[in-house]
């Protein structure tokens, strides 16, 4: 039965593809590359429009600022996944016992999560120079919820990663 487990878990990783960037098409990644760089086009339209250079500034400043901190953090999240990785990659080798499905699919899709975080682009949204801070403000509180939901998902695989090792400890 244990044979017949670890070869259904083996196909299975072989068939579940590993990052979300080989599931998307080079068009889709084009099209959504042309999309954030219209969007910068107008926010930057937008940014021109202000009689205030102070407010200018400052809206650049928060627009490329979160742009620095979603590289970063993505960043980050994906070195933290690759060791998780390497880690059950380990425990794979050294006990090919343990059932690692459930591991493998937790990582697969925190990265694609992180993967298409990566991708997002913050954009300010106003109509006026009275709702520059409501705009920034929603940008900066969307920004927060989207990392915090991709951060709970490696969290999350990252726990099914140590019930693994402790499910081969306990072998």
């Amino acid at each position: 039965m244990r044979k017949i487990l670890t070869c259904f878990c083996l196909l299975l990783l072989a068939v579940v593809p590993a990052r979300a960037e080989e599931n998307a098409s080079p068009s889709t990644l084009k099209r959504n590359r042309q999309e954030i760089q219209t969007r910068r086009q107008e926010f930057k339209e937008k940014v021109n429009q202000i009689r205030d250079e102070k407010k200018q500034q400052i809206l650049e400043h928060i627009s490329s600022q979160l742009t620095l901190i979603n590289d970063r953090t993505t960043q980050a999240m994906l070195k933290h996944l690759e060791r998780i990785q390497a880690l059950l990659n380990k425990i794979k080798v050294r006990m090919p016992a343990v059932d690692i499905a459930a591991a493998q699919t937790k990582i697969n899709e925190a990265e694609a999560a992180v993967n298409a975080q990566a991708e997002k682009e913050y954009v300010i949204e106003f109509i006026n120079e009275s709702g520059l801070r409501v705009g920034a403000s929603a940008a900066k509180t969307q920004f927060r919820a989207d990392i915090k939901a991709v951060r709970e998902k490696v969290r999350l695989a990252r726990q099914t990663v140590v019930d693994v090792l402790k499910a081969a400890k306990a072998l």
